[in-house]
């Protein structure tokens, strides 16, 4: 019999030892890491866009919740295993401290569980697959079709973007909310729409608390309408119209105009004269910017200098740039009405200048791009008036950035005196090809072929070579 060499031994007994210490501690890490509680705290998101995770407002807003919430989804839960829904529901659970949880119900195999639990009257229409946000009595039906964003450039549309953060902050803030103003879109007039055209805007009113509808004002404004929109009206209100309009503001309602540069010569006097009546007036023109320092690309992309109102104050100096094409100016009527307190919203530089469209008259500037104004009758009433609409487009703020939604948020804030805002932008599901020159996908080749084998064949034979004269 060979005799056992004692260094061999030695050697030997220090590497079995060493392996199977290091796989003790394998077998211990992946039984740790197996466990929900654990691996859902140590997760890492490392797509592009972070698809998985929640961003740091809703975070906020979790940590601040004092109601609990719960998320009932009426399936079985295996249907949602390793899904981006199930993965950021996790999140919302982690990041409010247990308040939100989740819960899975079968309907198949419990039937009466909607009727009992839910909706004792069948009014909410919830069958299998719904999704409920709870808390306390009040319910919020979530719609997955609301958590993609659908790109409708060709003739059929495909997935562009999630809005799943988007979807459940909106809900959880508004079952935990004592009250939900309303905001109105009016329709009826070619204004853009709001589910093709302006979903980002949608979203991110609805995930600060404010429940959005639409509305055609052939009737009465609703009672519980806090904020009306138009959004680049075509035509002009009809007699019948700006009656329910004006009663509607009487009341102490508030509205958002967003007017583009007008596309014919036809007056739009009714919309005149509700501006009038708040010393504002919309021009007719089209406003060029000449400082270099304030437009993007080219004159008529510009980047308003923001005012200091009740509007801006509320927001980051860092954020406040917006990138506006094709503008029309606005103007403050110089009225001595007490009852009438105006401030100007954004304007351009004095190196820009307006084309009248029927005159084609040139004046200089600056011009004002937007102006708030406060009627303090029976009850105040506040309007915003600015002269474009397409920095709150999908399209648009896609390519530039999300402020445009900011400001809109202020100002709707400002008119319900309220301070909070929460502002999630769509996580786009483009992805980006690895750009790569012919000399670098050349290098990459040889390192992935040759080099980082012979290094791995190489690290192998010393070790062998080593253990070999052990």
């Amino acid at each position: 019999m060979k005799k056992i060499n004692s260094k061999s031994l030695k050697f030997g007994s220090y590497a079995f030892a060493a392996t199977a210490v290091i796989i003790a501690i394998i077998v211990v890490l992946n039984a740790l890491l197996g466990l929900d509680i654990v691996r859902d705290r140590l997760r890492f998101d490392i797509t592009k866009n972070k698809l998985f995770s929640i961003s740091e407002p809703s975070i906020k807003m979790l940590g601040e919740l004092d109601k609990d919430v719960e998320i009932i989804i009426l399936t079985d839960e295996k249907y949602y295993q390793g899904s981006e829904i199930l993965e950021i529901l996790k999140q919302y659970n982690l990041k409010s401290n247990g308040r939100v949880t989740i819960r899975f119900v079968d309907v198949v195999k419990n039937p009466t569980f909607i009727e009992k639990e839910l909706d004792p009257d069948q009014v909410l229409g919830l069958k299998e697959d719904s999704i409920v946000v709870k808390s306390g009595k009040k319910i919020k039906l979530v719609s997955k079709s609301d958590m993609v964003e659908y790109n409708y450039s060709s003739y059929s549309s495909s997935p562009s973007a999630l809005k799943i953060e988007q979807v459940f902050s909106s809900a959880i803030k508004s079952v935990t909310a004592d009250v939900t103003p309303v905001i109105y879109f009016v329709t009826g007039h070619g204004e853009k729409s709001v589910d093709r055209n302006l979903s980002e805007l949608k979203s991110t009113i609805a995930a600060n608390n404010y429940e959005v509808k639409e509305l055609a004002l052939t009737g009465a404004v609703p009672e519980d309408a806090s904020v009306i929109f138009f959004v680049s009206p075509k035509t002009d209100l009809l007699a019948d119209e700006m009656e329910n309009l004006l009663a509607y503001m009487e009341k102490g309602g508030d509205a958002i105009f967003l007017m583009d540069v007008q596309q014919t010569e036809t007056a739009m006097p009714n919309f005149d004269s509700i501006f009038e009546r708040y010393s504002l007036a919309i021009n007719n023109d089209y406003v060029l910017e000449g400082d270099q320092r304030w437009y993007l690309n080219d004159f008529n992309i510009i980047i308003p200098q923001p005012n200091d109102n009740d509007v801006t104050t509320n927001l980051d100096p860092n954020s406040l740039f917006i990138y506006m094409p094709n503008c029309r100016s606005v103007s403050i009527i110089q009225a001595s009405q007490q009852w009438i307190k105006t401030q100007p919203l954004f304007m351009t530089s004095a190196k820009s200048q307006s084309t009248n469209l029927l005159t084609n008259e040139i004046v200089p500037g600056p011009f004002l791009l937007g102006a708030l104004s406060e009627y303090q009758g029976i009850k105040t009433s506040k309007i915003a008036l600015i002269g474009n609409s397409v920095f709150v487009s999908d399209d648009w703020m896609e390519n530039t950035n999300y402020n445009g939604v900011r400001y809109i948020l202020s100002t709707l804030n400002w008119m319900q005196e309220k301070a909070d805002s929460i502002i999630v932008p769509s996580k786009s599901l483009a992805t980006e090809p690895i750009n790569m020159s012919e000399s670098t996908r050349f290098i990459a080749f040889i390192v992935l072929s040759f080099v980082l084998p012979l290094m791995i064949i190489g690290l192998g034979l010393f070790v062998w070579i080593r253990r070999k004269h052990l």
